[in-house]
């Protein structure tokens, strides 16, 4: 029965579809189908111990044909069936909702158009439902709220319209729900916020209209949510604020008004929030800047107002940002952590950052910042991180420097400096790490460095300096790492204990 179910679909394909499975056959002394006649071990194919298949899996081989000539009811035990990324066309046939133990149901990436048969509702063990990028034209069937087991559905860049059924609410195993990329039109419905399980909320690219209703504040699990491009009115609900998992959110594009919540604060896992292009109104709120891991933020093309001068964080590192540092960056006087490292900034390192009098973290690292350090920086006593290292600064080592008597961590590493190595450096007693190497740097070792007791790290290989090392370095009890190769004196490294 499933031996010859296959054969006949094989010989509806086209043109050289057939010659694509070519395994799919019986031996020429076979007149008839009997008992013997068997498709395991036919490419795709995997069946039980009894003989009958269960999965069918030839995705990706360019077939073309329909599903017409597919006899669903000759594959009763059937759990998984991938026909992704081939060329086949036509509709789904309802027959297909008969496999009652079908578990993974793979037909997206094809050219398959007209309806979901509503019969798919009764899959009652189907667990993965994936029909994207087709050209499928219908409505999403409420009975796919039957489908107590779901857990992944996907239903994007097809044509679909009509409203999303309020029966996908009840979908209470669901985990990713991505229906976005169609011409959906209706609210959002309140249901949706029953998917305890949720992790991922793909709705973008539709035309749902109607606010963002507060009960999707209750999918605690949800970790993305791109609700853009769409319709959407009303204001941004303050219970999503109790999202505490979610690390992307996506608002922008919308007719979205009124203010930001405050309660924005509270999605301490957020790293990427974009809301532009929306008709917001109000003060950005300043607790935005509490939210330490986030590296993206999209608020353009609103009508938000107030300014930024109370922020105390801004990270925008590992992005691609160009061009030189703002000297108006000067205005952010209670910022307190500046992170743009691991960018493509050039230009050299404004003066005004000296106004930034509560920074304690500046991290400028691995840009194309040229020029020298310039000697305001030591006015920053509150100063406990920097971090300037892989740019091409040039000059000397300010003195100034020995005013930063927080300091802890001074990374100066593979530059272009030059000039020795000043002694007002032992005036630091908080430092732990210092690393001046990979520069060209002259002169002895300061004796003073010896009063730096509670070093841990001492990085100055590759330079060009000379003289005899220090005894002082002896002081030096917590040193765990004493690196000074590469110099004009004997290699060295040595390795204290803890």
């Amino acid at each position: 029965m499933e031996t010859e179910a296959l054969l006949k679909w094989k010989a509806s394909l086209l043109n050289d579809s057939p010659s694509l499975l070519p395994t799919w056959t019986i031996s020429n002394s076979s007149s008839y189908f009997n008992k013997t006649t068997t498709p395991c071990k036919w490419f795709g194919i995997s069946c039980n111990n009894a003989g009958n298949v269960v999965k069918l899996n030839v995705s990706s081989l360019g077939l073309q044909g329909t599903l017409l000539n597919f006899k669903f009811s000759s594959f009763p035990y059937l759990t998984t069936l991938d026909l992704s990324s081939n060329a086949l066309f036509g509709t789904i046939l309802a027959s297909l909702g008969n496999l009652s133990d079908l578990t993974t149901l793979y037909l997206s990436r094809n050219q398959l158009s007209g309806s979901i048969p509503p019969e798919i509702g009764n899959l009652k063990s189907l667990e993965s439902l994936v029909l994207y990028t087709n050209t499928l034209t219908s409505s999403i069937p409420a009975s796919l709220g039957n489908l107590n087991y779901l857990t992944t559905l996907y239903l994007f860049k097809n044509q679909l319209f009509g409203s999303i059924p309020p029966e996908i609410g009840n979908l209470k195993s669901i985990v990713d729900l991505e229906i976005n990329t169609n011409i959906l039109n209706g609210t959002i419905h309140a249901s949706l916020g029953n998917l305890s399980d949720l992790t991922n909320l793909d709705l973008w690219k539709n035309q749902l209209s109607g606010s963002i209703p507060p009960e999707i504040g209750n999918l605690k699990s949800l970790k993305s949510m791109a609700l853009s491009n769409n319709i959407l009115s009303g204001t941004i609900p303050a219970s999503l604020g109790n999202l505490s998992d979610l690390t992307t959110l996506y608002l922008y594009k919308n007719q979205l008004s009124g203010s930001i919540p405050p309660e924005i604060e509270n999605l301490k896992s957020l790293v990427d929030l974009e809301i532009s292009t929306n008709n917001l109104s109000d003060t950005i709120p300043a607790s935005i800047g509490n939210l330490s891991d986030l590296t993206t933020l999209y608020l353009f093309e609103n009508q938000l107002s107030g300014n930024l001068s109370d922020l105390t964080t801004l990270y925008l590192f590992e992005n691609q940002l160009s061009g030189s540092i703002p000297p108006e960056i000067r205005n952010l006087k209670y910022l307190v952590d500046l992170q743009i490292c691991t960018n493509n900034l050039r230009g050299t390192i404004p003066a005004s950052l000296v106004n930034l009098s509560d920074l304690t973290i500046l991290y400028l690292f691995k840009n194309q910042l040229y020029g020298s350090i310039p000697p305001e920086i030591g006015n920053l006593k509150s100063l406990e991180n920097l971090a300037l290292y892989i740019n091409t600064l040039t000059g000397s080592i300010p003195t100034s420097l020995d005013n930063l008597s927080d300091l802890a961590i001074w990374y100066l590493l593979q530059n272009q400096l030059s000039g020795s190595i000043p002694p007002e450096i032992g005036n630091l007693k908080s430092l732990e790490n210092l690393a001046l190497s990979i520069n060209s740097l002259t002169g002895s070792i300061p004796v003073s460095l010896g009063n730096l007791s509670d070093l841990t790290i001492l990085f100055l290989y590759e330079n060009h300096l000379s003289g005899s090392i220090p005894p002082h370095i002896e002081n030096m009890t917590n040193l765990k790492r004493l690196l000074m190769k590469y110099n004009s004196y004997e290699p060295i490294s040595i390795a204290f204990p803890s």
